[in-house]
């Protein structure tokens, strides 16, 4: 799991300010930075190292539509689905999987784990943040067998769902059919040696209009991103 370490709050807003749209693709929906919160570039270079667009696996290259968002199972064992950050809103958040259907309305959803918590800037800038606590009855493992899956995100203000796939989105939630990107997908990074964990990514999800893509910040093992 994540090291956390401790970053100036002033260091990672400087790096937000730097390199929020450095390197963005005019087809990519722009990253808003949050209201009082590190932004999300600040977050992904200085926690793990990671580049917002250089490392980004799901870029939307055509349309947002068209751009992957489902994992396949990369060897035995379980799948590991964990949120580590969570800096959206401060109400029951809920996580789980889904098998792809082509009527969306038939999607069937598993639901994971849900939470209650809300880290602030505060808890990054003191290196203290840790996983959110989950609720009793949540599990963070699960088998998908060899069939391709994706992810979703709820919480009980919107009452509704986004999707690792934007198609879902634009399909199943009428909220945010105009802005169906709501997951930047990267792949897992060690930042003490630099390396990239095989098998492993790092979701930035946004169940909002803003943007902000850490509302949620999740880490997935043991698939591969489907392209």
């Amino acid at each position: 799991m994540t090291t956390w370490m401790r970053i100036p709050l002033m260091v990672l807003v400087a790096v937000g300010l730097l390199g929020a749209s450095a390197s963005q693709d005019p087809r990519q929906p722009k990253v808003q930075p949050g209201p009082s919160e590190p932004d999300w570039v600040a977050i992904l270079d200085g926690l793990y190292g990671l580049s917002m667009f250089g490392d980004l696996a799901n870029p939307v290259t055509t349309t947002a539509e068209a751009t992957p968002g489902t994992f396949r199972k990369a060897g035995p064992g379980p799948v590991t689905f964990t949120p580590v950050i969570a800096l959206g809103l401060d109400v029951p958040i809920h996580g789980g999987h889904y098998t792809p259907n082509a009527d969306a309305s038939k999607t069937a959803k598993v639901e994971l784990w849900s939470y209650r918590f809300k880290h602030t800037a505060k808890d990054i800038e003191s290196g203290k943040v840790t996983p959110p606590p989950l609720k009793d009855g949540s599990k963070t493992t699960f088998d998908p067998g060899d069939a391709p899956f994706g992810l979703w995100i709820g919480n009980d203000q919107f009452k509704d769902f986004v999707f690792s796939e934007p198609k879902m989105v634009k399909a199943a939630n009428p909220r945010l059919a105009a802005q169906p990107y709501k997951a930047m997908i990267y792949p897992y990074k060690d930042k003490a040696t630099g390396r990239v964990v095989p098998h492993s990514y790092l979701i930035g999800w946004e169940y909002s209009t803003n943007d902000d893509f850490q509302d949620v910040v999740c880490r997935i093992d043991n698939v591969e991103l489907v392209r």
